[in-house]
């Protein structure tokens, strides 16, 4: 029997707002299955317990599951460690981390990676990062880490640099998590099928544009739908 894929969105959607119980459950509602937090303090503020315990009981009210959480290339190593440690309170399987300075951060990486092993999570880079364009050059980068890390692949960011599907095929022994654009001109045929060649079979976050929640949660469901029609064809 075939797994059933899962499919979620990014609170980022959400980022200028405070993280609240209503925007989990509206998640939910558009039929998806699972969510990737947006690590900034302004929106989640992981380091403070009652939060995270907050964040819990939502999850387990809209019966979601937390695929992980994503922070951006200027957080602190503190902030990052918070992020990290909220997997002692809600299992998550991946720390997305963009990073500024590819050169810098190598040693920074490793020590956060060690934070990361016994708790189950792991670090993986953020194809959009700075530095590490085109695809072969975050492989390289990855690879270069003595700890095991992840890749983060955002597939508009692949599409734009030159193949995408080549890039899944580079990026295959690492990946952690795949970001879909709602819009954009990829082959989508193409890109699902090396997806499933690659043997992926982690969620599938899909990036939904800028807007209101509802109306970008209606278009997010839409090309979830497309997506799930397109992955059962190659079964």
């Amino acid at each position: 029997m075939v797994a059933k894929r899962r499919f979620g969105v990014s609170t980022r959607l959400y980022e200028a707002q405070r993280l609240n119980r209503e925007h989990l459950l509206e998640i939910a509602a558009f039929g998806f299955d699972t969510v990737e937090v947006h690590g900034v303090p302004t929106h989640v503020d992981v380091a403070n317990d009652a939060v995270v315990a907050d964040l819990q009981q939502w999850l387990a009210e809209a019966k979601l599951d937390l695929q992980g959480l994503r922070v951006p290339a200027t957080a602190s190593d503190a902030e990052v460690e918070a992020a990290l440690f909220v997997a002692r309170r809600i299992p998550f399987g991946a720390l997305t981390l963009q990073i500024a300075r590819p050169k810098e951060a190598a040693k920074r990486i490793d020590r956060l990676a060690a934070f990361a092993e016994p708790l189950g999570v792991t670090i993986a880079i953020d194809s959009t990062s700075d530095g590490l364009s085109p695809i072969g050059s975050l492989v390289h980068f990855v690879e270069s880490i003595e700890a095991r890390i992840g890749i983060a692949l955002d597939f508009a960011k692949a599409q734009r640099d030159g193949d995408l599907v080549e890039a899944i095929e580079t990026a295959s022994e690492h990946l952690m998590s795949i970001r879909l654009p709602v819009d954009g001109r990829i082959d989508w045929p193409s890109a699902l099928t090396a997806v499933q060649k690659v043997g992926y079979e982690g969620p599938i976050l899909v990036e939904p544009p800028r807007g209101p929640s509802k109306a970008v949660l209606a278009q997010a469901r839409q090309a979830r739908e497309r997506f799930e029609k397109l992955l059962c064809t190659f079964i």
